[in-house]
């Protein structure tokens, strides 16, 4: 424990020596407020307009805090992730390997999972500072709301939390590829758009065989996206299915992470 807590006061600091994280905490705050702004303007705009959501002129649902404020909030701060995380985690590895530090950071007596999970832990533990002003709105919510349904609201921004940390499991393993940041920030987004919008190809996918056994693999690649089970979690009922899929996703990008990260102190 005590290799894993040097390497992540370690890279904590590097963090707040730098620009980076200064840049990225202040751009997220303010993007986030800005979204916020907005969406809370379109909502009490819309609602002096119609009591509610309306299909053929008759009113399916009326408007809620939850599903036309905090929730389009939630999700278009999930596609901000896709830039603020691989911005974040780029340097964890490339930047060792640059600089040439790599060789004796890994001729230390530091295993190299330990080097990893501090690593990991110093993104992790930046990427929660940059949700705790979030949590803001959900207080101002619940605050200045009429009775709002919480189970969403706070669904959802845990949700938030597990959706930066599983970026950030693949922001690591992409910066432990190349030694150039650029490239492992483009690599990252890429990635992490790949897994955001698999799902679009679930209606499109029918049922294979394999081995003459039928297989749903449109509900396979459903399964794979990250935005569905983020979506889950905005509905304010958490499946334990849901969670498996981030903690199972951690686990692998860590995993071959290290495997990466390995093969490299060999050679």
């Amino acid at each position: 424990m005590r290799a894993i807590w040097v390497i992540f006061v370690k890279e904590l600091k590097a963090y707040f020596l730098s620009p980076v994280a200064y840049i990225v905490l202040t751009g997220f705050a303010l993007l986030s407020g800005w979204l916020f702004y907005q969406l809370l303007e379109r909502f009490i705009r819309i609602t002096t307009i119609q009591q509610g959501y309306m299909v053929g002129g008759q009113i399916i649902r009326e408007w809620t805090l939850a599903d036309d404020l905090m929730i389009p909030l939630y999700k278009n701060l999930s596609v901000l992730f896709i830039i603020m995380i691989p911005a974040i985690t780029m340097r964890l590895f490339a930047e060792e390997k640059k600089l040439k530090t790599e060789e004796l950071l890994f001729t230390s007596p530091l295993r190299t999972s330990h080097i990893l999970l501090g690593k990991y832990l110093a993104s992790v533990v930046l990427i929660s500072v940059l949700l705790i002003p979030v949590a803001i709105f959900p207080a101002l919510i619940y605050h200045y709301g009429s009775q709002p349904d919480m189970g969403p609201i706070l669904g959802g921004y845990l949700g938030l939390f597990l959706l930066g940390f599983v970026l950030a499991a693949m922001g690591i393993f992409t910066s432990s590829l190349t030694e150039n940041q650029i490239v492992a920030f483009i690599f990252c987004a890429v990635l992490e758009m790949f897994f955001f919008t698999i799902g679009l190809a679930a209606g499109t996918v029918g049922r294979i065989r394999i081995f003459s056994v039928p297989i749903d693999f449109g509900r396979v690649i459903w399964e794979l996206s990250l935005y569905e089970h983020f979506d889950s979690f905005t509905t304010g009922l958490i499946g334990l299915s849901d969670i498996f899929y981030f903690l199972s996703l951690i686990i692998f990008f860590l995993f071959v992470t290290r495997y990466s990260a390995a093969s490299s102190r060999v050679g």
